[in-house]
């Protein structure tokens, strides 16, 4: 992903749109609920999800694969 493309998907996010993106041949979401005023970030596979109360916090803190969402941000489909 570039940094257009990301400065898109942030924005997307932001707005409360659901973006589903791929790492490593495995599909994830990423959606927000407003009610709860969370953002969850959640493997396709088996519903693993992980609950933050801000985007900036998901995007530090999430983990895919292992890894902080921020450090495969670059690798995303």
């Amino acid at each position: 992903m570039n940094e257009k493309e990301w400065q898109e998907f942030k924005d997307a996010i932001e707005e409360g749109q659901e973006l589903p993106f791929d790492y490593k041949s495995e599909e994830y979401w990423i959606s927000r609920v407003s009610e709860e005023k969370s953002f969850l970030l959640t493997r396709s596979k088996d519903s693993y999800t992980q609950a933050f109360e801000t985007s900036d916090e998901l995007f530090n803190k999430g983990l895919v694969d292992n890894k902080f969402f921020m450090e495969i941000v670059k690798d995303i489909d």
